[in-house]
């Protein structure tokens, strides 16, 4: 099986060093954003926030709560990923741009909403555990767009 996503994903290697004079423009950091929200997640709930951390003083003050690990000064960029705790009132919200274009019913919101309620909000750890598992999603889609 040849496809380019497994390629990569096969060919990944922890990155040690970095140039610390490369820079990455606004426009490329915000290309790495929206690939990393495009990620999937549990009823599309997308529940995650990105942080660009650019500056050599904000990563300075980083650099101590991430064990002083060199990479966090020396890349051009270093990001933050939050997990949001699941919050199912944002479903309508995320799910409009889908009933928008078409590709789903407006009857079908509440149908994803209610389950989720369901699974969730009643379920603090499952809250906690499901916003780590999607900044995972998030994070590793941004890692693997910044491969190629």
């Amino acid at each position: 099986m040849t496809n380019a996503v497994i390629e990569c994903i096969l060919s990944r290697s922890a990155s040690k060093y970095y140039d610390t004079a490369a820079t990455l423009s606004d426009d490329q950091i915000c290309e790495l954003v929206r690939i990393g929200t495009s990620a999937p997640t549990s009823f599309h709930l997308q529940n995650w926030r990105f942080i660009a951390v650019r500056t050599p003083e904000a990563k300075a003050r980083l650099s101590p709560i991430a064990w002083n690990q060199p990479p966090i000064r020396d890349a051009a960029v270093t990001f933050i990923v939050c997990g949001q705790l699941v919050d199912t009132s944002v479903i309508p919200e995320r799910l409009a741009p889908l009933v928008e274009a078409d590709v789903m019913p407006a009857a079908m919101v509440p149908e994803w909403e209610n389950p989720a309620r369901d699974l969730y909000m009643a379920h603090p750890q499952r809250r906690r555990d499901e916003a780590v598992r999607t900044a995972t999603f998030g994070a590793s889609a941004m890692i693997y767009a910044g491969l190629v």
